[in-house]
């Protein structure tokens, strides 16, 4: 039998929900071999390094895809990793940014919600304020504005 190819059929757009403006920013991932794994980056599949900086003990870096402005990649680079609570150094995925237009309306949409806000701040070395949620399964998501 003859596998059936299909094009993905998107519902309709709800632009009625409070969080309408959501895009998506960047995908971390957090290794305790920072440069090799944005040697390889680079190397194979072409990104391009857009910014570095530290914060506190860890390397950060955002690279980009060879043609496209629009999504970026974070490499966290850190010590050691551990794994026992939310702010774990673990290897691999960290979290997922969506950046948002007004983030304090955001974090008040995610409050009426019952959605814990872990932790927000400034993060002036990228001109962005941040703020950071857990799924039910502990998956990390950052929702981010630009510093006004």
């Amino acid at each position: 039998m003859e596998e059936q190819i299909t094009s993905l059929t998107f519902s309709r757009k709800n632009s009625e929900s409070p969080f309408n403006d959501f895009k998506a920013g960047h995908y971390s991932i957090r290794t305790t071999e920072y440069q090799s794994l944005i040697n390889w980056y680079k190397e194979k599949l072409d990104f391009r390094l857009i910014k570095e900086w530290t914060s506190g003990e860890m390397q950060l870096a955002f690279m980009a895809l060879p043609n496209d402005d629009s999504f970026l990649l974070e490499i966290l680079g850190v010590k050691n990793i551990e794994q026992e609570t939310y702010t774990e150094n673990k290897a691999g995925y960290d979290h997922i940014c969506f950046n948002v237009m007004d983030l304090n309306l955001t974090i008040e949409e995610l409050n009426k919600r019952k959605i814990n806000i872990l932790r927000s701040f400034k993060a002036p070395a990228i001109g962005k304020r941040v703020a950071f949620i857990l799924d039910p399964f502990g998956n990390k998501i950052e929702f981010c504005e630009d510093i006004k």
